[in-house]
């Protein structure tokens, strides 16, 4: 495999994986003559985006879900103390 060197801005992730996700990444390191760190590094590059999307997308719906509940629970209090004050 070929070594890159790393700028001194890089740190060090240690991650464990399947045994059949390394097999498989270590078969394509060797086909195309890059390391593991190449390969992983534009793994996680592709994907970050997405996930961080997925994650504002969840954000979004919790604080969706939440205003909704509060008004509701604000509307129908309202109206609880209306029906309690006309009767």
């Amino acid at each position: 495999m070929v070594q890159q060197s790393s700028s001194g801005s890089d740190r060090v992730v240690s991650v464990r994986l399947p045994r059949e996700v390394i097999d498989r990444l270590d078969a394509l390191c060797a086909r195309t003559q890059r390391s593991r760190g190449t390969y992983l590094r534009m793994a996680v590059a592709a994907m970050l985006p997405l996930l961080e999307s997925d994650h504002w997308g969840q954000q979004a719906r919790e604080y969706e879900r939440a205003t909704f509940e509060r008004e509701f629970i604000r509307i129908t209090s309202e109206l609880m103390d209306e029906d309690g004050a006309v009767g």
